[in-house]
């Protein structure tokens, strides 16, 4: 390596470091969706802010409770080729009502699943620089 390389390759490196960091800064997540089976199982995925911004104006989601204890997830949205929109809902079994404070509170990623009975069996809550602008 001649000298003039020696002398630029610390000043390329040090480029390419803050190229990178800047690269991923202000990345973000936005999605919405759900699935449901034959049997009436399906699950929902995505955050609050990718519901606000989906394709669909009518599309939303959200976690509830209500002061008797009730608790629930509730999402609507338009599956691509329907003419109606299909609405997804679920309880949550005992295992799951366990993190529904955590659901509330969320401005993450959330996966929710549910049984054919209707009853929310999994819960996954994702929080990170990538969805804080909610």
């Amino acid at each position: 390596m001649n000298r003039f390389m020696k002398k630029l390759a610390p000043v390329v490196s040090l480029a390419a470091l803050g190229v990178a960091s800047v690269a991923s800064a202000g990345y973000s997540y936005n999605s919405g969706y759900c699935y449901q089976y034959t049997d009436g199982s399906g699950y929902c995925y995505g955050n609050l802010r990718g519901w606000r911004a989906h394709a669909q104006s009518t599309a939303y989601t959200y976690f509830w409770e209500n002061d008797s204890g009730g608790r629930g997830f509730y999402a609507r949205y338009t599956v691509s080729g329907a003419t109606a929109p299909s609405t997804y809902s679920c309880t949550p079994d005992a295992a799951v009502s366990a993190l529904w404070s955590s659901a509330l509170a969320n401005q993450g990623r959330f996966y929710i699943n549910w049984d054919a009975n209707g009853a929310c069996y999994s819960l996954s809550i994702y929080n990170g620089s990538a969805y804080s602008n909610f």
